[in-house]
């Protein structure tokens, strides 16, 4: 009787330590990543913000070219923010469910990517996909699934859209280029070239004041 209240007892212990270390391993929960989206150096003095929208023609041709623009810059990064428009349909809508999905399970890395990819693949104007997507992360539907289903990325997308709208931005893209350090901005509608762009630069720049003689 002896022996077996032992044995009993050890093996309270034994699920007791069990559970105490099971209490302090880290969550295996997959974690979420969050934008805002970046794509350049983080600490640039100059954001540009593109409201943008997937199936619009003029981002599909624009945001592969601004972001070779920025890449010959130093202090220059780009900032995506959605706003998929009534007039491009369901696919727009949904284009933007996959790639912020993308990145909130791979980062920001994994976001531009599909950025790249959508781009690349649809036909534009509303018309979505020909053939099915191939996106990294998305082999075996998991992207889609989180499209159809993630309220929390429903929620990041529908906040920008909100957001656009209390700026009064419409269209796409639309540039909205920051002074980081002063706060400064202006907006341009429109795909800018780089002359443009010089000179948006140029204008929202605050010219440091020279220091007073004594």
């Amino acid at each position: 009787m002896k022996q077996i209240t032992g044995m009993f007892t050890g093996l309270i212990c034994l699920v007791i330590i069990i559970l105490a270390l099971a209490w302090k391993l880290p969550s295996t929960a997959p974690q979420r990543h969050q934008g805002p989206w970046v794509y350049g150096p983080a600490e640039a003095k100059f954001t540009i913000i593109e409201y943008a929208d997937l199936e619009c023609p003029y981002c599909k041709e624009y945001t592969p070219w601004l972001k070779l623009w920025v890449d010959g810059q130093k202090d220059v990064n780009l900032q995506w923010h959605h706003l998929p428009l009534d007039i491009h349909g369901p696919n727009a809508l949904y284009e933007a469910y996959l790639v912020e999905c993308a990145g909130q399970t791979g980062g920001n890395d994994a976001f531009w990517k599909a950025v790249d990819i959508v781009f690349a693949q649809t036909a534009g104007g509303g018309q979505g996909f020909k053939d099915t997507l191939r996106l990294p992360g998305n082999e075996h539907g998991e992207l889609d699934s989180c499209a159809r289903k993630d309220t929390d990325v429903k929620e990041a997308v529908r906040q920008a859209i909100e957001a656009a709208r209390r700026a009064g931005i419409k269209a796409t893209p639309t540039l909205v280029i920051t002074h980081n350090p002063s706060g400064k901005q202006v907006t341009v509608e429109g795909a800018a070239d780089a002359d443009t762009l010089t000179s948006a630069l140029d204008l929202v720049a605050v010219q440091e004041q020279p220091a007073a003689a004594n």
